[in-house]
C-alpha cells in the first residue's frame, strides 16, 4: 500500500477525531447520541379568575443551566399574553390580561435533564447583607449564637447550624437569655428567615428556594428549602428541621433568592397543579434545542439548524457514503457481483418507499419484462441510444402499470414504484442482457442476484435509526468514511470469493 494513500487516510481520521473530540470536550455533546438518557416531565396547569378586567400571574419556570437541561417547552396562555422574564437566576412566565367573567386556564410542559457536573461547574458566590428587616440587635444576637463554630470547616460549620434548628445547640450550649431571644426571633420572623440568619452569622452565604424534589408526584404548592454554600457546592436544608438532603436526591428549583413561586395580582388561582414524572429519551432530543439556540461555531453550522422539513433528507443523505463503503468491501473485498457500482445504493433508496419486499419484487419483474422485450427489439438491430430510448420508455410503461395496479389492489408500495431509478433500471436491463449473452443465463441471474443482495444489505444500513442520528449530529464521520474508502482503494489482495474459487489450486496434488 502506498505511503501517500495511508498519510491521505490518517489525516481525514485526525480530522474526523479532532471536530467530534471538540464537540464532546468543549460543547458537551452527547459520546452515544442515541442512548436513551433518563428526563423528567414538568407539566403545571393553572385555572385562573379575576377580581378585576386586568389580571397578572407570575410563574417560576425552569430553565437551561449548569444543572440542568430544558428542552421542549410548550406553553399556552388562551387569551392572556405571556412575556418570559430572566431576572438573575430565575426565569419567571407573566401571563395578563382579561380573562373574562369566566376561568382561564395557563400552562407549561417541558422535558428537563438532569446533569451530573453542577460541582465543577458552580462558581463562589458573594456573602449577602443580612436579611432585610433585621437589626442590628439580632444580628449581634446571631453572631454570639454560632461564634463557637467560626472555627469549623464550612461542611462541619453548615452541619452544626443545621442542628441548631431543632435545638441541638452543642456544648457548651449558648446563654439561656441568648436562647430565649432567638426562640422569639424564630417566632416572629418564622424558621426560614432565622435560618437564613444564622447561616450568613455563619459567614455561609445562603438563599431561599422554591421549587420541587425530583420525584414522580402531583404537587399544588412547591416546596420551600434553603441553599447553603459549603466552599465546593450548594447544599439543600429543610428549614423546620434542618435536614440536609442527601446528594443524591435531585432538585428543582423555581425560584431562588426569596422570590415567590406564584403571585397573582388582581385575580386569584382557583387551581394550579404541577406534575413531574419520569421520561426515557435520547440524548440527542436533549441537545437538540441547546444547539439551536447556541450561538458557538459549530453549534450555529449543526444540522440541526435545517428547516424540519430537510433534516430527515439529509438523515438519510449522509448514510449514502458508508451505504458505498459498504458496496467497496463487499465487490472489492467479498467479490459479490453487482450490475454498476451505485445502483445498489440507489434502489436501496427506492426501497425505502416501495419497501424492501415489494421494491426486490418490483426490480426482479421490471428487469425480466424488460430482458424479454430487449431480445426482441435486438432482431430489429437498433443503434444504442434509439435502443436505449425503447427500453426506458418501456421501463416507464412497467412503472405505470404497477402505480394503476396498485391504486387497483390498494397497495400503497406499489404507487411507490414511481420512486425507482428508471434510469438505472435501463441500463440494469441493458448490462443484463449484455452478460447473459456473452456469459451465460446463469451468470446473468447470479449477478442480478449480486446486485439484489447488496442493495439489500445498502437498505438495512440506511435505515438504521441510530446510525442516522449519529451520522447527523457527528457529520465529520464522513471524513472517517472517506479514510477507509481510501483505504480500500489501495487493496490489491484476493477477494473471498476468488479463494473459494480457487480453493483447489491452494490444495496438495
Amino acid at each position: 500500500m502506498k505511503r501517500p494513500a495511508v498519510w491521505l487516510a490518517a489525516a481525514l481520521v485526525f480530522v474526523s477525531f479532532a471536530f467530534i473530540s471538540y464537540r464532546i470536550l468543549w460543547l458537551e455533546y452527547p459520546v452515544f447520541p442515541t442512548a436513551p438518557g433518563k428526563a423528567w416531565q414538568f407539566n403545571m396547569e393553572a385555572h385562573i379568575k379575576a377580581d378585576q378586567k386586568e389580571v397578572r400571574v407570575m410563574i417560576g419556570l425552569p430553565h437551561t443551566d449548569a444543572a440542568r437541561s430544558v428542552v421542549e417547552e410548550r406553553i399556552t396562555s388562551g387569551k392572556m399574553t405571556l412575556d418570559l422574564l430572566r431576572e438573575g437566576p430565575n426565569q419567571v412566565g407573566i401571563w395578563s390580561g382579561d380573562v373574562g367573567p369566566g376561568e382561564e386556564v395557563i400552562s407549561y410542559r417541558a422535558t428537563i435533564h438532569m446533569a451530573h457536573h453542577r460541582s465543577s461547574r458552580a462558581k463562589p458566590p458573594k456573602l449577602e447583607p443580612y436579611p432585610a428587616g433585621v437589626g442590628k440587635t439580632e444580628q449581634t444576637l446571631a453572631e454570639r449564637l454560632v461564634r463557637k463554630w467560626r472555627q469549623l470547616a464550612p461542611p462541619a460549620r453548615l452541619r452544626a447550624v443545621a442542628a441548631s434548628v431543632v435545638g441541638n445547640w452543642g456544648v457548651p450550649p449558648p446563654d439561656g437569655q441568648d436562647l430565649r431571644e432567638w426562640s422569639t426571633f424564630q417566632q416572629k420572623r418564622g424558621r426560614l428567615e432565622a435560618l437564613l440568619v444564622l447561616l450568613r452569622a455563619a459567614n455561609l452565604p445562603a438563599r431561599a428556594v422554591e421549587g420541587f424534589l425530583l420525584i414522580e408526584s402531583i404537587s399544588t404548592a412547591p416546596l420551600v428549602w434553603v441553599e447553603a454554600w459549603t466552599g465546593q457546592d450548594w447544599e439543600n436544608l429543610e428549614p423546620d428541621t434542618g435536614e440536609i438532603y442527601r446528594k443524591s436526591v435531585s432538585v428543582l428549583p423555581l425560584t431562588i433568592g426569596g422570590m415567590p413561586a406564584v403571585h397573582v395580582s388582581h385575580g386569584q388561582l382557583s387551581e394550579i397543579r404541577w406534575t413531574l414524572s419520569r421520561q426515557i429519551i435520547s440524548h440527542w432530543r436533549i441537545h437538540f434545542e441547546r444547539i439551536n439556540q447556541s450561538n458557538r461555531l459549530l453549534d450555529r453550522w449543526s444540522l440541526f439548524r435545517l428547516p424540519p422539513e430537510f433534516q430527515g433528507t439529509f438523515r438519510i443523505l449522509l448514510l449514502v457514503p458508508i451505504s458505498a463503503l459498504m458496496i467497496c468491501v463487499l465487490r472489492n473485498i467479498v467479490g459479490f457481483p453487482t450490475f454498476g457500482i451505485f445502483m445498489p445504493v440507489l434502489m436501496a433508496l427506492a426501497f425505502r418507499n416501495t419497501g424492501l419486499a415489494f421494491g426486490l419484487g418490483i426490480f426482479a419483474g421490471v428487469v425480466l419484462i424488460g430482458y424479454l422485450v430487449r431480445r426482441w427489439i435486438d432482431r430489429l438491430r437498433l443503434l444504442l441510444v434509439p435502443r436505449l430510448s425503447v427500453i426506458l420508455t418501456l421501463v416507464i410503461a412497467s412503472i405505470t402499470a404497477f402505480a394503476l395496479l396498485g391504486n387497483k389492489l390498494g397497495l400503497r408500495e406499489f404507487m411507490a414504484v414511481g420512486l425507482l431509478p428508471f434510469v438505472i433500471l435501463t441500463m440494469t436491463i441493458e448490462r443484463f442482457f449484455v452478460i447473459t449473452e456473452e456469459a451465460g443465463v446463469r451468470k446473468g441471474l447470479w449477478t442480478a442476484a449480486g446486485s439484489a443482495a447488496v442493495a439489500t444489505i445498502t437498505h438495512e444500513i440506511i435505515q438504521l435509526e441510530p446510525l442516522q442520528l449519529t451520522f447527523f449530529v457527528y457529520p465529520e464521520l464522513l471524513f472517517a468514511v472517506a479514510a477507509f474508502q481510501v483505504l480500500l482503494g489501495r487493496f490489491t489482495g484476493y477477494r473471498f470469493s476468488e479463494l473459494i474459487r480457487f480453493r483447489k489450486l491452494r490444495s496438495p496434488s
